[in-house]
C-alpha cells in the first residue's frame, strides 16, 4: 500500500520537539522527592528494627445511665510503636478493698501512636464507687 503523503505530493513536516513546561518539571520533582522519601523511610524502619511494644493508657471519657445500666465510655491510647490487636480493657468498681463489679471490652485494633474509644456497662452506678480501668492483654497482629 503506497504512502499517502507521497501521493499527494506533500512532504511530511518535521515535528518540533516540545520543551517541557515549568509545571511539568515541578510535578516531576515533587514526585521524585516523595518516592525517594518513602523508600528512605521504609529502609530506616527496616534497619532500626526493635520497635517498642504497645504502651496503652486508658482514661474515662464519660459516665451515663442507659436504661437500667450505666455506660462508662473510655479512650485507649497506644503510645508504643507496635499495634495492639484484640486489646482487652477491664473496668472494676471497688468499695475500699472489695471488688463490687467488673466489666470488660475488647478493642479490635489500636495502631501505633493512635487512640480508640470503647464502652463498659455496669449494673451499679460507677459514680458511687472507685472506678479502675486497665488494659489486660492484646495480640500481635
Amino acid at each position: 500500500m503506497p504512502d499517502e503523503r507521497v501521493e499527494s505530493g506533500t512532504e511530511p513536516k518535521p515535528r518540533k520537539e516540545k520543551k517541557p513546561l515549568i509545571w511539568e518539571w515541578i510535578v516531576a520533582t515533587v514526585g521524585l522527592v516523595l518516592v525517594v522519601s518513602a523508600i528512605g523511610f521504609m529502609l530506616y524502619r527496616a534497619i532500626k528494627g526493635n520497635a517498642s511494644p504497645p504502651v496503652i493508657s486508658i482514661s474515662v471519657d464519660s459516665i451515663m445511665p442507659t436504661g437500667d445500666k450505666f455506660l462508662v465510655t473510655f479512650r485507649a491510647v497506644n503510645h508504643g510503636e507496635l499495634t495492639a490487636a484484640g486489646l482487652t480493657v477491664e473496668g472494676e468498681l471497688r468499695s475500699g478493698t472489695q471488688s463490687v463489679e467488673t466489666s470488660s471490652a475488647t478493642l479490635n485494633y489500636v495502631p501505633s501512636r493512635s487512640k480508640r474509644r470503647g464502652g463498659l456497662f455496669f449494673i451499679n452506678d460507677p459514680r458511687k464507687f472507685e472506678l479502675k480501668l486497665r488494659p489486660k492483654g492484646y495480640e500481635q497482629p
